[in-house]
């Protein structure tokens, strides 16, 4: 595809209000989840969703995921040696399906409904060996930095030890289009990473040393419907946080 400014899904509403989003219309199928006519989730996420469920469980314990869309970070989780999965969902026909898939899994699932932004505050500090942040930008204004938002307040529910990652797909199907022209696909994602997600986390509050090494994952296959991303590969970047010498 040829790279445009124009690349990536421009559909979000400036000014729209977060609150909201709990009661907007929700189609559901194995194939997509759109909220509101927006493209949240499609099916052919799922080997990058195995792969990045992967990371946000690597230490095992008790895992945080918030935004459930269609279960395939979710179901991906469940297939690994964790203690605890809670999950934060903030549309309420989403949280449904949620609660029909919660009773059904392998471990141990907490459904927490309402939008992050509400929840967080009632999580214990030092909770969590890994969390996953995939919802979707409530406007046009939050579409990339939503999730820096949700990173600088949840760092304090993660372990000394834990693993943060976190996607924004609406946000890199925009913004990977205009580093082609680095002339390959490792060197424009390095430079996508340091200009437009390093600053960012910096300002969250992670340290040089916690800003781990990101992967690049691929090849995918978006199919040419897709209206929010087009390109073969995507980021999986990862947090750790540091574990502080006793004093």
């Amino acid at each position: 595809m040829a790279a445009t400014q124009e690349a990536g899904y421009h559909g979000l509403k400036k000014g729209e209000n977060p609150n909201q989003w709990s009661n907007k219309q929700a189609d559901i199928d194995d194939d997509h989840v759109y909220i509101d006519n927006h493209p949240v989730m499609e099916g052919w996420e799922l080997p990058y969703q195995k792969e990045i469920a992967a990371v946000a469980t690597r230490k095992g314990g008790k895992v945080l995921e918030v935004g459930f869309g269609m279960a395939l970070s979710a179901t991906a989780i469940q297939t690994h040696d964790i203690e605890e999965h809670v999950i934060i969902e903030a549309n309420e026909a989403v949280f449904k399906k949620l609660q029909e898939w919660a009773a059904k899994q392998p471990h141990k699932v907490t459904p927490m409904f309402g939008l992050w932004q509400d929840v967080v505050s009632t999580l214990k500090n030092n909770d969590f060996d890994g969390i996953y942040y995939d919802t979707y930008p409530n406007n046009e204004e939050s579409q990339h930095i939503h999730q820096f938002d949700f990173i600088k307040q949840v760092r304090r529910a993660l372990k000394p030890g834990g693993i943060l990652t976190y996607c924004n797909l609406t946000s890199l199907g925009v913004l990977r289009p205009r580093y082609d022209s680095e002339g390959s696909d490792e060197a424009a994602w390095a430079k996508l990473f340091e200009e437009t997600q390093k600053p960012h986390l910096l300002a969250c509050g992670f340290s040089e040393d916690e800003i781990k090494e990101y992967s690049i994952f691929g090849p995918l296959a978006p199919p040419r419907s897709c209206a929010y991303y087009q390109h073969e590969s995507l980021l999986i970047p990862v947090l750790e946080k540091k574990i502080r010498p006793c004093p």
